[in-house]
């Protein structure tokens, strides 16, 4: 009975114009119920508000219709219902134990921990989690429904932000913060790279020369990453990941190549709108954190201490260590950092350019996703750089809304 009715629920929903329309519309209602918190200077908006995108964010991730990955995680659940199971152990276990025979009570258990350990991460940090939250919803949140890899993402940035916490127990902050990131593994397999970045950044203090040799010294490590051996290994070890992947860019391309006057320019645009502010915001990020710190190298710490850009309450100042403080809060510096590794070590998978690397190349860069919102709305905050935020910030959302209605585009034409 219970497949019956998943059947039908699944052939309803499949490639619907009507419920892609849904999507977008909560995608508007987030924007305008955040809206404020962007626009206005406190950073904030009512109780209310935040409840309600909240609310609305729980309900797009366990009906994101949008994207081809809520289908392609029905039949994995259809085939863990049937004995055979082809998706980490933990979620077979949840699939059995927690949800059996209802696929929504799966989505609402794995995107409702990946949900709580990310909003935890926002209230957490030195910005406004409200910033933070309006940020997301309005840019990111689409690819953060997109797949169960979600939930490792959030684990891995979560334990990065308890390590880097202070407390008045540290030791039980980096246990929790790396066990946290290296348990991630179990929930997904891709998220190696994300354990690698991770330790990359605790290792780098600041992205200076520190980082840059130690990404140096992957490169070899890298190198042989592009090795064909490597490849064909790794797509085995992910075999079900990558083909999913593989099929939606397929699909994707074909799309959008239907003119063929148009020499693949549709998946061009798509790509870059989408990829193009993970680099900007890197760029951005670096770009403040060398000026801050070259800023203060030249200041005493009496004049650091009376300038409007560094205060008690935004820059906690030490007179032995003012050569490395910046004003940039130390959490947001780790954020920095892991976006820099993220960028940097996924570009590589450029280089050998073929299908299999350019579906790894898609998969890893879009681990920049938490980092990125997080920086940004920093900038959005800081006046020195927010002319800069802001026209990051629409380019962003400019992908989103292209990404959207060319899904919207593909319901409707039921293109095949």
């Amino acid at each position: 009975m219970h497949d019956k009715v998943n059947a039908k629920m699944f052939e309803l929903v499949q490639n619907s114009p009507f419920l892609i329309s849904i999507n977008i519309i909560m995608l508007i209602v987030m924007w305008f119920t955040m809206r404020p918190a962007i626009h206005y200077a406190d950073g904030v908006v009512s109780t209310g508000r935040l409840y309600f995108t909240l609310f609305m964010w729980f309900a797009f991730d366990i009906f994101a219709f949008w994207g081809s990955d809520w289908f392609h995680l029905y039949v994995k659940y259809q085939d863990i219902m049937n004995g055979d199971p082809m998706v980490e152990h933990i979620y077979t276990w949840i699939a059995h134990d927690l949800a059996p025979f209802n696929y929504i009570l799966f989505r609402i258990i794995v995107w409702g921990a990946a949900q709580l350990l990310l909003w935890d991460t926002f209230k957490r940090l030195s910005v406004s989690s409200h910033l933070l939250l309006a940020v997301f919803v309005s840019i990111w949140m689409i690819w953060f429904s997109f797949g169960r890899v979600s939930l490792a993402m959030a684990l891995v940035f979560w334990g990065l932000t308890i390590y880097h916490k202070s407390s008045n127990i540290p030791f039980l902050n980096k246990f929790v913060g790396l066990f946290a990131i290296v348990i991630s593994l179990y929930f997904h397999k891709s998220s190696i790279f994300l354990i690698i970045v991770a330790l990359l950044t605790i290792l780098a203090r600041r992205v200076n020369k520190v980082a840059f040799l130690l990404c140096l010294f992957t490169i070899p490590f890298f190198i042989y990453l592009f090795s064909k051996e490597f490849i064909d290994s790794l797509m085995t070890i992910m075999a079900n990941e990558m083909q999913e992947m593989e099929e939606y860019m397929i699909k994707a391309q074909f799309y959008m190549e239907a003119d063929k006057s148009n020499n693949g320019i549709g998946p061009l645009i798509g790509m870059w709108l989408e990829k193009l502010p993970f680099y900007l915001i890197a760029i951005l990020s670096l770009v403040a954190e060398f000026k801050d710190a070259g800023y203060q190298k030249e200041q005493s710490y009496e004049e650091v201490l009376d300038t409007e850009k560094c205060d008690g309450e935004t820059c906690d100042v030490d007179e032995e260590m003012i050569e490395y403080d910046t004003c940039i809060p130390e959490d947001i510096k780790v954020f920095i950092r892991a976006l820099f590794f993220i960028v940097f070590l996924s570009s590589f998978f450029l280089i050998n350019i073929s299908l299999n690397t350019q579906v790894l190349y898609d998969r890893f860069i879009k681990f920049s996703l938490i980092p990125a919102t997080v920086i940004l709305a920093y900038l959005l905050d800081t006046p020195k750089y927010v002319r800069y935020a802001w026209l990051t910030y629409g380019i962003a959302l400019l992908g989103t809304c292209y990404q959207m209605t060319y899904m919207l585009y593909c319901s409707i034409t039921n293109a095949k």
